[in-house]
């Protein structure tokens, strides 16, 4: 259970953020800083972001952060960039918790990994509003394994799940198949095999990783390893992380059935 659920918070990527959240618009001082970004003037963006940082603005000390972790119009420091980012997170600002909160799950950009912290962090930008955050806190609870961390999880995510939110629905698709398989309950199993079908016919990519996934190892549906082999490689194609080795995994074994003998009937 823990390994499963885990397994959906762990790629980490920060993002450069023009608006206090997701959903809000770009904040009009930010205007001219977006566009030397979409024209790569990384140098004049982290310039005009110092001016502003200089003042406070929470928003700009984070994106000071994100140029300084990628080493865009400045030297890359990712010491310096964790610091930025607890600036910014200081001040509220719901991206750098967010970020913060994720680094400290996965133990990346030289943090040791604190699922402690990392809930600190996710539950700040998920006070904010801040979906992703509580998706995120959700799937931490998840692992936790309790009953009473499931059902704070479950809180949390029934609000986004009920507006539709797919990164929701995934997270308790896969609390529900997991929960199904440690008490042998049929009905959740095929509950969140069903949403997770939903939402891959709708695109979702972690949905349609899933799903390879499972005809992949064939444990929930059965094998079907043409069809698992057809879902990677679109997701290949499509430059989507993981899906090239999972394509190759499944070529592998193919090419294992094919060399087994023939099984006689």
């Amino acid at each position: 259970m823990k390994k499963l659920v885990l397994a959906a918070i762990l790629a980490v990527s920060s993002q450069f953020a023009l608006a206090n959240t997701s959903n809000a618009p770009v904040d009009p001082q930010f205007a001219k800083i977006e566009e030397m970004v979409n024209a790569m003037n990384f140098k004049g963006a982290y310039d005009a972001l110092s001016k502003l940082a200089s003042q406070g603005n929470a928003q700009a000390i984070y994106n000071l952060g994100y140029l300084t972790q990628t080493g865009q119009g400045t030297a890359k420091d990712e010491k310096k960039a964790i610091q930025l980012y607890e600036q910014a997170a200081s001040k509220g600002y719901p991206v750098a918790n967010y970020v913060l909160g994720k680094n400290y799950t996965g133990g990346t950009l030289g943090l040791k990994q604190d699922l402690g912290k990392a809930k600190q962090y996710l539950e700040r930008a998920s006070a904010a509003n801040f979906d992703e955050a509580t998706v995120d806190l959700a799937i931490l609870l998840f692992a936790e394994g309790t009953t009473a961390s499931d059902q704070q999880a479950l809180k949390k995510l029934q609000p986004l799940i009920s507006k539709g939110n797919m990164p929701a629905i995934h997270a308790k698709a896969l609390y529900d198949i997991s929960n199904g398989f440690k008490t042998k309950n049929e009905k959740p199993i095929q509950q969140g095999l069903s949403s997770i079908q939903d939402l891959a016919k709708k695109g979702y990519i972690p949905a349609l990783m899933a799903i390879g996934n499972m005809f992949a190892n064939g444990s929930i549906v059965p094998q079907n390893l043409p069809e698992a082999k057809k879902i990677f490689a679109a997701l290949a194609q499509e430059n989507i992380p993981k899906a090239r080795e999972s394509l190759a995994a499944v070529d592998k074994m193919i090419a294992e059935q094919k060399k087994a003998p023939a099984k006689k009937s």
